[in-house]
């Protein structure tokens, strides 16, 4: 498995507020854990104007879109502030409109690296997150989001999970969660984990054939990890596993008390709807610490980005993976 040669250091953050506590507790999370040199944050509050978009205006919406406008300036203040104060340029922005697709497409407008949401957040007037416009906004997004579960605390990123196939989308994942480990002084674990469904749809001898396979796949996956961490410099510990994939990887993360959890989720078909894994998906809704999901087509986004900015796109040479 050959990664890129680039390394990911998000320069545009784009972390979503609704003034809960949670989106807080969300955004001091990216804040602090994705502090890049140079970064910069836009702090995004999206009025839900769903419910009464069609309703004609009168006094009573007006004060009610005011009052929102209101909340919006207050969620994204704070933001603002501790952006600033962690030495990062920051944007507030109030937007109107789907909150999940207000999020994604002013990220695509504004060519951002990286989604940070909240989840199981509360505007105080009706629920914001989770499995509404967190999941949403994951699903749709072509870039990596981070969710971030409510926590008491935020603790400094100290261990991080790194969940390894052979997949493009891992690639991708691997080099994401290194910079990020590598920033924080974190410990990597590289898991991979054996589906034994295959037992049950094989003779026994083509199961063990297979397992062998798969237990081969498996090292080569967290020795790319490996090698990924040595060469940046970060403490790496890896694992092979054999079980369901999301509950091995979610359990994994509770016993070895892990801080973040680094998934790739493969693309539904092609490029035309992105829909995130099956694991990924269940990793997402079951895990207790923050999630960084990040799609395969990421780097597919940014070649047509370069391409269209008239850059110099570099053509694989003969015996060398396409990118």
């Amino acid at each position: 498995m050959e990664g890129s040669n680039e390394k990911f250091k998000p320069q545009k953050i784009l972390i979503a507020t609704d003034g809960s506590e949670a989106s807080e507790k969300a955004a001091d999370f990216g804040i602090e854990t994705l502090r890049f040199e140079g970064a910069k944050v836009y702090a995004v509050y999206v009025i839900d104007t769903g419910s009464y978009g069609s309703v004609p205006v009168d006094e009573k919406k007006f004060k009610k879109i005011e009052r929102l406008e209101e909340i919006g300036h207050k969620a994204t203040s704070y933001v603002e502030k501790k952006a600033t104060a962690a030495g990062m340029k920051v944007e507030s922005i109030v937007l109107k409109g789907n909150p999940a697709e207000e999020i994604v497409d002013f990220a695509e407008e504004q060519r951002v690296d990286m989604i940070v949401v909240g989840s199981l957040g509360k505007s105080g007037i009706k629920r914001f997150m989770l499995g509404s416009v967190s999941e949403k906004v994951v699903r749709r997004a072509k870039i990596p989001v981070l969710v971030v579960r409510e926590q008491k605390e935020i603790k400094p990123q100290k261990q991080i999970l790194i969940a390894a196939d052979c997949s493009k989308a891992t690639e991708k994942a691997v080099d994401f969660g290194i910079e990020i480990a590598k920033l924080n002084g974190a410990k990597v674990y590289a898991v991979h984990v054996i589906d034994p469904i295959f037992n049950d749809l094989m003779e026994e001898a083509w199961a063990e054939n297979a397992y062998e396979q798969f237990k081969k796949i498996g090292r080569e996956a967290v020795s790319y990890v490996e090698e990924k961490a040595n060469a940046a410099g970060v403490k790496v510990e890896s694992a092979v596993l054999e079980g369901n994939p999301a509950e091995e990887i979610v359990d994994f993360a509770e016993e070895q008390k892990v801080d973040m959890i680094v998934v790739g989720s493969l693309g539904k078909s092609g490029y035309e709807q992105f829909a995130i894994g099956s694991v990924s998906s269940k990793v997402l809704r079951n895990a207790k610490v923050p999630v960084l999901i990040v799609h395969d087509i990421y780097e597919f986004v940014e070649l047509f980005r370069r391409c269209q900015k008239s850059e110099e796109v570099p053509t694989p040479v003969a015996g060398e993976k396409e990118q």
